[in-house]
């Protein structure tokens, strides 16, 4: 009987199919797995080094815009810093064109913006006798993309003149709205220009620095405050004039002198503001008109305004010995456009206004 049972676990026991090594396999798998290691530790390499690569760019950018101002005698930012320009160009332009939602259906309850007017850029004190040549940059910077967008450019060939009399500089920008969200920055980087000694490497740095205008605190018991920053920096002391408004639309006017001729100034300017924006002077700026499309030369064609506001232009014309002074109002609309023909002195002008809602969240 035991022998019986034995031959059956010995039976049992040889049909058992016994486990295999399979080598190959093994291998296979030990490579696959050696190469996944290897990827990995290629990728973790190449995330370091771009983290190294990008902290290095932006580093060396920011380093580039701390400089060492002379009159506050400490290390201050002049130009804006809060981007990771790594990946963000500091010298890149706006490309955003006005006019954007001229055309555009909207709902009533679509909500304004509220925006800034930069209405002068003067100096208020300077460590230099006037008169002097100024050439260089105005930039302002606002919540849509944070690009340049030029207020005042100037090469070394074609510097502006201060003078006791006139110390504001001449502004040909925005050619867009500004959005003020939450901050508008402006850099300012002037230099003087030694006539005496005409040589590049000798020319002074004049005023260079940001300013910040802080769009969070807007009273809204106003529609429009005017206010005023300044920057004191190297040899000067500048003073930026603002218009914040609240509730905007965003304006672009083109003048045409329709028939005869304009030797005067046009000024733009919201109704109850002492401070309309030059955009004409026959004098100063030298060609009345472009070329014979007969559209008047502006030094700015953009502005905003609250919807409760009146846009008025005032215009003054001496021409041919034919005094005449008119004022032209638009009530502001969300989109579309305005035209208008007026007799002035001894010109016809047609004024065209194009509205356009703004929207920061493009």
């Amino acid at each position: 009987m035991a022998h019986v049972e034995d031959e059956g676990e010995e039976e049992q026991c040889f049909l058992v199919e016994p486990l295999f090594y399979d080598e190959a396999k093994e291998m296979a798998w030990a490579l696959a797995e050696r190469e996944r290691r290897r990827r990995e530790e290629d990728e973790m390499a190449r995330k370091v080094a771009e983290n190294l690569r990008r902290d290095e760019a932006h580093q060396t950018v920011k380093k580039s815009i701390i400089e060492y101002n002379t009159k506050l005698e400490r290390n201050v930012y002049t130009r804006f810093f809060l981007r990771d320009f790594s990946v963000f160009d500091i010298n890149e332009l706006s490309l955003i064109p006005p006019m954007r939602y001229t055309d555009s259906m909207y709902e009533d309850e679509f909500a304004l913006e509220d925006s800034a007017n930069i209405l002068s850029v003067s100096v208020v004190s300077s460590d230099v006798s006037l008169p002097i040549n100024v050439y260089g940059s105005v930039i302002v910077r606002d919540s849509i993309d944070y690009k340049c967008i030029y207020l005042f450019r100037r090469h070394r060939d074609d510097c502006q003149v201060i003078n006791d009399e006139d110390k504001t500089l001449i502004l040909t920008g925005p050619d867009r709205g500004l959005v003020l969200v939450d901050f508008i920055y402006l850099e300012i980087d002037l230099k003087i220009r030694d006539l005496k000694d005409d040589k590049e490497d000798q020319d002074k740095q004049f005023s260079k620095g940001l300013i910040s205008i802080d769009g969070r605190v807007l009273s809204r018991e106003r529609d429009v405050v005017v206010r005023s920053e300044t920057l004191e920096s190297w040899l000067s002391t500048m003073e930026v004039r603002v218009a914040t408004v609240l509730n905007t639309v965003e304006v672009t006017f083109e003048i045409k002198l329709l028939m005869g001729h304009l030797d005067g100034n046009i000024t733009v300017g919201i109704k109850g503001i002492k401070e309309p924006i030059l955009i004409h002077d026959s004098e100063a700026d030298g060609v009345v008109t472009w070329d014979e499309s007969r559209v008047v030369k502006l030094r700015r064609r953009v502005m905003t305004i609250c919807l409760q506001e009146m846009l008025a232009f005032h215009i003054v014309n001496e021409a041919d010995g034919v005094k005449g002074e008119r004022t032209l109002d638009f009530t502001p609309k969300r989109t579309g456009s305005d035209h208008c023909n007026i007799l002035c002195g001894a010109g016809v002008f047609g004024f065209t206004v194009v509205w356009s809602l703004m929207d920061f969240r493009m």
